[in-house]
């Protein structure tokens, strides 16, 4: 007999948010997401907002804490690949962050989309550069979370993006919004190099970050899911293209869920931190912090509650990120993909 879940076991079932951004020493925030049941692992990631350094310093830190419900994911500075001990100092960085208790290692877009050789050409994934490091956590069997490439929409013109959320983002980073620049790798050559590198690494565990970058059609992700044994995806900071999907073909959308149940990690993808690029909300969090510490959880919580009620149950969800706000039909997923979604697939693939 089909078991499901019901909106009132939302605080009850064990949860994690996969991919999210703790930038925040004080341990207030992670205490309320422990009376949720909400299990953190955060992403130290290559960004230029808060040194690695620091994001490094905090998750270990909090992992100290509550090992058992704060977890992170460290990463390397991969801007230095013309280093002459890139690799060795790199390795080096891996193992200090697993000594510290990373449950895996991250690589980001700025490899593929920001980052150049000497000679001006863009450095790929799959560039000799990173191949010992590639081969380095096969061996040891360290998971990578690799965000390589973008959503589709960031090789279109603004007012052509289909999620407002992105149409916002890429006007605020048009470094990275690559209609601005023709020059740079396609969003098919971005796909085809993640692509090498599952062919190449078939025992290293590959998580692709927001749906593997193809978030526009479910499809893609199941022809890599079928191709590749050892590929996985968490759907951080994607879900308004599975609200867009739902609403075309909602069978098709549950199932791909039923379909590749074990394979599917849940990520909220937010950013909690107490510095805002706006200024008056900027000097709001410096005057207020605790205060604007209970918003951010407020806020979250919703996100992932919401996110959680889409999955689980069949409750029209009030949905934005799209073109216009409509309200989407969960999909009401049975209460054992829901465990594997939001947690076992976590501790399998991570710990």
């Amino acid at each position: 007999m089909k078991e499901y879940y019901s909106p009132a076991d939302f605080i009850k079932s064990k949860k994690y948010d996969a991919h999210m951004h703790y930038h925040i020493i004080d341990d207030v925030f992670v205490r309320m997401l422990m009376k949720a049941n909400i299990h953190l692992l955060t992403i130290n990631t290559n960004l230029g907002d808060l040194p690695i350094d620091k994001q490094f310093e905090i998750s270990q830190s909090l992992h100290q804490r509550y090992p058992q419900f704060f977890n992170f994911i460290g990463t390397f500075d991969a801007s230095v690949f013309t280093s002459k001990t890139f690799v060795e100092d790199t390795v080096e960085q891996i193992r200090k962050c697993r000594a510290a208790g990373a449950r895996g290692v991250k690589i980001w877009k700025n490899i593929g989309m920001t980052l150049k050789n000497e000679a001006g050409q863009y450095v790929m994934a799959d560039d000799p550069v990173f191949a010992p490091i590639f081969d380095f956590l096969e061996k040891e069997k360290i998971p990578l979370l690799a965000h390589l490439g973008e959503p589709r929409n960031c090789w279109l013109p603004l007012e052509l993006m289909t999620v407002y959320s992105e149409r916002q983002y890429f006007s605020n980073n048009p470094n990275f919004h690559m209609y601005r620049h023709p020059e740079a790798p396609s969003y098919e050559q971005q796909i085809e190099v993640r692509d090498r590198l599952l062919e190449r690494y078939p025992d290293l565990i590959f998580v692709g970050a927001h749906l593997g970058s193809m978030e526009w059609n479910l499809d893609e992700v199941a022809k890599r899911m079928d191709r590749f044994p050892n590929f996985y995806v968490d759907i951080s900071g994607r879900f308004a293209h599975i609200f867009e999907q739902t609403l075309q073909n909602r069978n098709r959308v549950i199932d791909f869920f039923q379909t590749y149940q074990n394979r599917i990690l849940y990520g909220s993808d937010r950013f909690l931190s107490l510095y805002n690029e706006r200024k008056w909300m900027n000097l709001f969090c410096k005057c207020f912090p605790q205060f604007y510490i209970y918003l951010l959880f407020r806020h979250t919580y919703g996100i992932i509650k919401n996110q959680w009620l889409f999955l689980s149950t069949d409750k029209m969800i009030k949905v934005e990120g799209m073109k216009s706000h409509k309200h989407v039909k969960g999909l009401k997923l049975e209460k054992s993909m829901i465990d594997r979604i939001f947690y076992e697939n976590v501790r399998s693939v991570y710990f």
